[in-house]
């Protein structure tokens, strides 16, 4: 607000937030905090006011327990859920903003914000707080177009989410913890003795949004999803228990539903309505991961599970041998005892999970080979060195590998997409591949697909866009 001068000493204002249709006044941010409504302001200076809104009968946005919204059922199939990256707001550039002004929100059910973790003493901790609520966006960075102000409690990423679920009320946003390097904690954290303090400590940070003292996300986060890269076998450590951690796994799900469902009882409006609180799991592909995990009953706790059908091949292999990393079916490289997508799926559904809690991962990046012979359009040749991709080795986004114009060829039996310029092959999905996937997603009746992750899009988000015109009818944003 800008009131005209000159100010006046101790000069009062009185401000007043007007709802609109289906809304309701929430709570003051910016330079005024509280919900009075009209409430006072005392002006010495230019001033930064914020009112929150609401949808109607939803619970309130402030500390504690509050900040429910009851939102519009998800769909039982054509769930399209992607990840976020707390840090690709740093070299990439790549914010909040983003995925409403790429189209990216109304084409997606699910965000999974990437990532926090068990900390030192198993609780539940930010894995970098100025990203997560600290970092002030300005006017142009903003969702909205409302630059973030010194006073205001809640920055950051998570306050950009909570405008861009006011935005599209359809949406739903998790927190997902671990990932591949911070899942190392997660069997201390499910012992026993540890579980049930552990999985209060991330409710109450990331649901009842205590993320800080005197800072509420409340609100910003609809449930869960657990990256433990993985119980009972190494990820990038092997800080594991391989004879406790499985069953150690099944417990800490069953805790996290018991909690989250409590505190949905404890946010029954007086008119019985409820609170959804969700708890999902990133899963592995690969036989060695999944295979010690007990999967019949780990998926009661669970609304659905992603499977990670992606990284099957890569740079770490010796001898190196360019060949898919993403393939839906077993790459004509591989002989029957290596992994591919429908091969990963077949097994949850014969361990007894059902199809309609299954999704389907599938990459927004692609893994590349160099030195490559000149013979079969380079697939399955061997490999005398790794590509530098932009952000790391052997690796590079959709975005990068779309907009370098190479020569594409397609393996119709395994539904996978290549480029290769006589001595390079790059292996990654693009608007076929991913709609033979979805194809495949809907002919056996899985709940939708998942995608790792939004930064790794097209700037006009071209990449979902295919997935989600292939995979089906798309959620209907409440505008």
């Amino acid at each position: 607000m800008s009131p005209a001068g000159p100010y006046q000493k101790n000069n009062i204002v009185v401000v007043t937030a007007v709802p609109g249709t289906n809304y309701t006044f929430d709570q003051w941010q910016g330079d005024l905090s509280g919900t009075t409504n009209p409430t006072k302001l005392r002006v010495s200076r230019n001033h930064t006011v914020i009112a929150v809104f609401k949808l109607a009968g939803s619970g309130g946005g402030g500390g504690g327990g509050g900040g429910t919204v009851i939102q519009p059922p998800l769909p039982d199939k054509q769930l399209v859920v992607g990840y976020f990256t707390q840090w690709s707001i740093y070299r990439r550039n790549y914010l909040v903003r983003d995925v409403e002004k790429s189209g990216a929100a109304a084409g997606m059910n699910v965000i999974n914000y990437a990532f926090a973790a068990p900390d030192a003493n198993l609780r539940c901790a930010s894995l970098d707080t100025f990203a997560d609520y600290g970092k002030r966006f300005d006017a142009s960075e903003s969702v909205d177009g409302v630059a973030d102000t010194v006073a205001q409690p809640l920055k950051g990423n998570f306050n950009q989410l909570r405008k861009l679920k006011n935005m599209n009320p359809h949406l739903r946003v998790l927190i997902s913890l671990g990932g591949w390097t911070q899942s190392f904690r997660f069997s201390d954290a499910a012992l026993p003795e540890n579980r049930e303090a552990f999985v209060a400590s991330c409710i109450d940070m990331f649901i009842r949004g205590n993320v800080a003292p005197g800072v509420s996300a409340a609100g910003v986060f609809d449930g869960i999803d657990i990256d433990w890269e993985y119980p009972g076998s190494c990820g990038e450590t092997c800080s594991t228990r391989p004879a406790d951690d499985v069953t150690n796994f099944t417990a800490l799900l069953a805790e996290f539903r018991h909690q989250l469902d409590d505190l949905e009882t404890e946010m029954t409006a007086p008119d019985g309505t409820r609170p959804e609180y969700l708890l999902t799991i990133a899963a592995p592909a690969g036989a060695a991961h999944y295979g010690p995990m007990q999967l019949r009953q780990i998926h009661a706790a669970l609304d659905w599970i992603n499977i990670m059908a992606y990284d099957f091949h890569g740079s770490w292999e010796a001898p190196r041998q360019a060949n898919h990393h993403a393939p839906l079916y077993k790459s004509p490289c591989d002989d029957a005892s290596a992994d591919w997508g429908a091969k990963a799926i077949d097994a949850y559904t014969l361990a007894g999970v059902p199809a309609s809690k299954l999704l389907l991962g599938v990459p927004f990046y692609g893994r590349g080979w160099g030195g490559v012979p000149a013979v079969n359009q380079g697939l399955c040749q061997p490999a005398t060195s790794v590509p530098r991709g932009v952000y790391e080795r052997g690796i590079n986004d959709y975005e990068v590998l779309d907009a370098q114009g190479r020569t594409d060829f397609w393996d119709d039996a395994t539904a996978t997409h290549w480029t290769f310029n006589g001595s390079e092959l790059w292996s990654y999905d693009d608007d076929r591949s991913l709609g033979k996937k979805a194809d495949y997603v809907n002919v056996n009746g899985l709940r939708g697909m998942m995608f790792w992750e939004l930064s790794g899009d097209a700037p006009d988000g071209h990449l979902l866009q295919s997935l989600r015109q292939s995979l089906g009818t798309a959620p209907a944003p409440a505008r």
